[in-house]
Formats: C-alpha cells, sequence, structure tokens
C-alpha cells in the first residue's frame, strides 16, 4: 500500500515551490519595475536640476526685465507719440491728395494751353525766321544801293564843276557867249551824261546853263 503522507508533501512541496517561483518571478519584475523607477527618479532629479538653473535663469531676466519696465513705458510713450504724429501726417497727406485731384482738371487745362501756345511760338518763330531772312535780303540790297550810290556821288563829285567864288574872279563861271555870271546861271541835270544807277533810277550828270540866252556850257 502507498504512503499518502509522501504523496501529500509532494504535493505541499511543489506548491510551495510554484508559490516562491511564482514569488521570484514577481520579485525580479518588481526588481526590474524598481530599476525603472530608480532611473526616472534619477532623470527626475536632474530635470529638477535643469529646471532649478532654468528657473534661476527665468528670475534672473525677470528682474533684468522689471529694470527695464521703465525704459518700455518711455519706449510705450514714443510709439503713442509717433503714431498720433503719422496719424496727422496722413490727415495732411490725404486732404494734399484732394487738393491735387482738385486741381488736376486746371493742370491739364493749363497743358493744352500751353501745348497750343508752344505750336504759335513755333510758327511765329517760322514767320520770324522768314520776316528776319527777307530782311537780311533787303539789307543786302540796301548796302548794295548804298555802295552804288556812294560811287556814283564819288564820280559825280569828280564830274561836277567848281563851284563859282566870291573871292577869286578867274574861278567865277561865266557864260561863254553873253558873259552872264552869278544868278543869271543855272545848274541843271545832262540826261545825256549817265553816271551810274542807284537801284533801278540813273544817276546824271550835271551842266551849266545860262538863264539870259539858254547857252549850255
Amino acid at each position: 500500500m502507498k504512503d499518502l503522507t509522501t504523496d501529500l508533501d509532494d504535493k505541499v512541496v511543489r506548491a510551495l515551490q510554484n508559490k516562491v517561483d511564482s514569488y521570484e518571478t514577481e520579485i525580479s519584475q518588481l526588481k526590474d519595475i524598481l530599476e525603472k523607477k530608480d532611473e526616472e527618479f534619477a532623470n527626475l532629479a536632474k530635470s529638477k536640476d535643469d529646471m532649478s538653473s532654468e528657473l534661476e535663469e527665468t528670475r534672473s531676466k525677470l528682474s533684468d526685465l522689471e529694470s527695464k519696465t521703465g525704459d518700455l513705458d518711455k519706449l510705450n510713450s514714443e510709439v503713442y507719440d509717433l503714431k498720433k504724429t503719422i496719424t496727422l501726417e496722413e490727415n495732411e497727406l490725404n486732404k494734399l491728395r484732394a487738393e491735387v485731384d482738385e486741381f488736376k482738371p486746371r493742370v491739364a487745362e493749363l497743358t493744352k494751353n500751353n501745348d497750343e501756345l508752344k505750336r504759335n511760338i513755333a510758327d511765329n518763330e517760322s514767320k520770324v525766321k522768314e520776316l528776319t531772312d527777307a530782311l537780311a535780303e533787303k539789307e543786302k540790297a540796301f548796302d548794295d544801293q548804298k555802295s552804288r550810290l556812294e560811287k556814283a556821288e564819288t564820280e559825280l563829285s569828280a564830274l561836277k564843276p567848281a563851284e563859282p567864288s566870291e573871292y577869286t574872279s578867274e574861278e567865277r563861271l561865266i557864260c561863254p557867249k553873253c558873259g552872264a555870271r552869278g544868278k543869271d546861271l543855272k545848274v541843271e541835270e545832262d540826261k545825256s551824261k549817265i553816271l551810274g544807277y542807284v537801284g533801278h533810277s540813273p544817276m546824271y550828270g550835271k551842266t551849266n546853263v545860262c538863264k539870259k540866252c539858254g547857252t549850255t556850257f
């Protein structure tokens, strides 16, 4: 007959062994979890140190910012003043634009009138040039006529008989036929002697005529 006590002991031992194995497995798992928690704790501690450092740096920056609050208020005031100035200038600019728009039709009209004046000036300048050219031609013709006249006067002076003198009897003109002199003599043009032309007009020589007997000499 088999010993029941022995079987019972084996079952108890196996059950206990299973529990031991289960506990060991659980302990191993708990150790792994504990190691992970330790790592997390270390990381948290490091993060805490980093955050503490960042906090100190942030506090320092905050202190600097607080010290600059006065400057910021001043800048805000300046910005407000600048915005106000810009608004005023924009209003003035809009006013000027409105005035420009108002003057545009007048400017267009003046531009049109100016173009017409320029065309008239160009036409007048062309006419002035024509008149200037014509005047230059007339002046040239006048100078030519003047030169001819001076030449004719020179030739006439050379051919003109000497005028009677009150002081020298030898130089007095005397009619060769009747002996008349002085007021009884006159000077006339001798159309048979053409000395030259002034333009289309001939210049004649001179001759003496006796009023008493009509003798020409």
